[in-house]
């Protein structure tokens, strides 16, 4: 009797010892999957917030972008050279896209010699170009004949007492110029004016169209028509 009880207490004590055990390497397994999760949320989390610092212009409301860079396109110039046949030449800062036209406007327009036909005034201009205006061929040609003949003949006094008659007589033709009507007058009637050519004359008759002149100072719509043009011409002007 006493060896059967003995026998049982050991078998107890054995079972009773191993159960601590499988309990602790339950327990052992449990936190190591805690941990391997923690792990994958952390490294995806990181992973993402990345990818949002890498997105370009991710730091900026849309609304925001769309300003910068509004602003930045109306700040935008470029900076031309306009020499030759105008009445201002100089270096101008124009908008980006601008054409020859509005850079020969800057300026002061064109002079009464200019050969506009010989310039391409819808081009677009780029940072950094020359714009040259040439003078007419017949301007070109008797402004060499007259220097020709001083150098040769010695003719610089008269031919000066000349030119400072020549230019009376212009400026009395001016005087009795009849003043010309700008919202009613032709094509052929506006060359009548000082300085206004075949090109300078159909640009008037086109801005014209898109809205009647309500003053003298309108003629500074036109493409090639300056402070410097207008106020030779408005002495001559007339508002129908």
């Amino acid at each position: 009797m006493n060896g059967f009880r003995h026998s049982v207490q050991a078998d107890l004590s054995r079972h009773t010892g191993c159960f601590p055990c499988a309990k602790f390497e339950k327990v052992k397994k449990l936190i190591f999957i805690a941990i391997l999760l923690t792990g994958c949320i952390i490294t995806s989390l990181i992973s993402t917030n990345d990818k949002e610092k890498t997105l370009p212009g991710s730091s900026l409301p849309q609304s925001a972008q769309g300003a910068v860079a509004s602003k930045a396109a109306q700040v935008k110039t470029v900076r031309v050279q306009v020499s030759g046949a105008v009445l201002e030449p100089g270096i101008y800062d124009l908008p980006t896209n601008c054409r020859v036209e509005e850079a020969i406007a800057a300026a002061g327009g064109l002079t009464e010699n200019a050969d506009s036909e010989r310039v391409n005034l819808v081009r677009k201009v780029r940072d950094g170009m020359q714009i040259r205006v040439p003078v007419q061929k017949a301007a070109r040609t008797s402004s060499a004949q007259r220097k020709n003949a001083q150098a040769k003949f010695g003719l610089g006094e008269s031919t000066s007492g000349k030119s400072g008659s020549a230019k009376a007589g212009s400026g009395r033709n001016s005087s009795m110029m009849q003043s010309v009507r700008i919202n009613s007058a032709s094509a052929g009637e506006l060359q009548q004016l000082p300085g206004i050519g075949p090109a300078l004359a159909q640009r008037i008759v086109e801005t014209r169209n898109s809205g009647r002149f309500t003053s003298a100072d309108d003629l500074l719509r036109v493409p090639g028509i300056g402070k410097a043009k207008l106020a030779k011409l408005r002495d001559y002007v007339e508002v129908d």
